[in-house]
């Protein structure tokens, strides 16, 4: 089973981007490039980034359900 099958309500503006960390990579040696991936930066509902993630599974379950309210609660 995957994420495919379930239904999702879109909540996010698109791919989270990704920056490079360079001080991080050289602090490391400079053998390897660190990445972050910035889920912060991509809802504008809040600046949860991995929060809105689930929410879009939970709104859309909630909404085929006839739902007109929805409580999530999470830290």
């Amino acid at each position: 089973m995957s994420l495919n099958d379930f239904a999702r309500t879109p909540l996010l503006f698109g791919p989270s981007p990704i920056h490079p960390l360079p001080r991080l990579s050289e602090a490391l040696g400079g053998e390897v490039e660190i990445w972050a991936k910035r889920e912060d930066c991509n809802s504008g509902i809040a600046f949860g980034g991995n929060k809105v993630r689930k929410l879009e599974y939970l709104v859309a379950d909630a909404l085929a359900q006839g739902c007109d309210t929805l409580v999530s609660i999470g830290g």
